[in-house]
């Protein structure tokens, strides 16, 4: 079985950015920096893939809301507030984002 581990910050103008495992763990761990984003709240979703052998692969999500202080530094994540709730649609627009490398069977009629 593979695990992956996906970043993805949404913005409050409709934009979605994945961040690489490295530059997430530098910015979690207040080492890294993103200016793009100083004095700014985002919210951020971390979906884990894991793949089995049977090509059956389970996704799990998690959402947060994430603040930035005035240099692009990791300030605080937590529970986003109701108005910052991932919709549905975002939240699978990121899913079919990760898998559309995957190659589709279609379905299989009886």
């Amino acid at each position: 079985m593979s695990n992956y581990v996906r970043h993805f910050v949404l913005t409050g103008d409709g934009r979605i950015r994945e961040l690489p495992p490295e530059q997430a763990a530098l910015v979690a761990a207040g080492a890294g920096r993103m200016p793009e984003f100083a004095a700014k709240r985002v919210r951020y979703l971390q979906l884990i893939l894991d793949e089995d052998s049977g090509n059956e692969i389970r996704i799990q999500s998690a959402g947060a809301s994430i603040r930035f202080d005035h240099d692009g530094r990791l300030l605080e994540a937590g529970p986003a507030a109701p108005e910052e709730q991932i919709s549905g649609f975002e939240h699978d627009a990121v899913i079919q984002w990760v898998l559309r490398d995957r190659p589709s069977v279609g379905p299989t009629f009886h």
